[in-house]
């Protein structure tokens, strides 16, 4: 025998409550952790801001203008809080893996600093110039070439590595490597830019071209290698 009267009222209104409940605290709940994740983005970021500004901080600066050092260490800050908190609140969109492609670009700006500081030159122009190769080069197509080169080697080091250990996986959860080669040479940007001072516009455009190369074939040859590694 059915049921003409339908749901009863007060039995649809709990529902509803109880439905609008659980999604105010799950609501809650979500800003909470991103308000979580957003003070430990900034905190790191923040960091990560003052370690780059301690690495360059050894620069010698006295053929740069005062503003240099200021203008780039906030530059290189504020890149490094929007990266953390890419990579914390592991933001993507169906197409866009930005969280992981922003973690392998931090990764591979760590790797670049760690190699900055023990380079026994703080201008690496010079000290790539002094080496056999980096000379070699330098002779044969001035310090443009010589710069793109050098950009090209070491950015393909450091994004090789960090695509290696980070971004193999597969199928759907496969990373192209244009995304993470952009945000590291946009990490690495105010570094190439603040190193090309006292050179020439030809200089930093060709260190910054050999950077974008590098970056992209270092993401994916890192990628690649991972995966056959893998077995895939």
């Amino acid at each position: 025998m059915g049921n003409d009267e339908g749901t009863p009222n007060g039995l649809r209104e709990g529902v509803r409550s109880g439905i609008l409940a659980s999604i105010e605290r799950d609501a809650e709940h979500r800003g909470g952790r991103t308000a979580r994740r957003l003070l430990a983005a900034g905190i790191v970021g923040v960091a990560g801001a003052i370690g780059a500004i301690l690495l360059v901080s050894g620069h010698p600066f006295g053929h740069h203008p005062p503003w240099h050092v200021a203008f780039f260490s906030a530059l290189w800050a504020g890149l490094l809080v929007v990266g953390f908190a890419l990579a914390f609140l592991q933001v993507r969109t169906p197409s866009l893996p930005l969280a992981r492609s922003a973690s392998a670009a931090i990764l591979g700006l760590g790797l670049a600093g760690i190699c900055g500081a023990i380079c026994p030159d703080p201008h690496f122009l010079q000290w790539w110039s002094a080496t056999a190769a980096g000379g070699s080069i330098t002779r044969v197509g001035g310090l443009a070439l010589g710069a793109l080169c050098f950009g090209l080697v070491a950015t393909a080091v450091f994004g090789g590595v960090s695509a290696f250990l980070l971004l193999a996986e597969r199928g759907h959860g496969a990373v192209r490597p244009m995304l993470p080669a952009a945000i590291l040479l946009m990490l690495l940007a105010p570094g190439v830019a603040l190193q090309s001072v006292g050179t020439s516009f030809p200089v930093f455009g060709a260190w910054l071209a050999g950077s974008a190369c590098g970056a992209y074939i270092g993401v994916a040859g890192g990628i690649w290698a991972r995966r056959r590694v893998s077995g895939g």
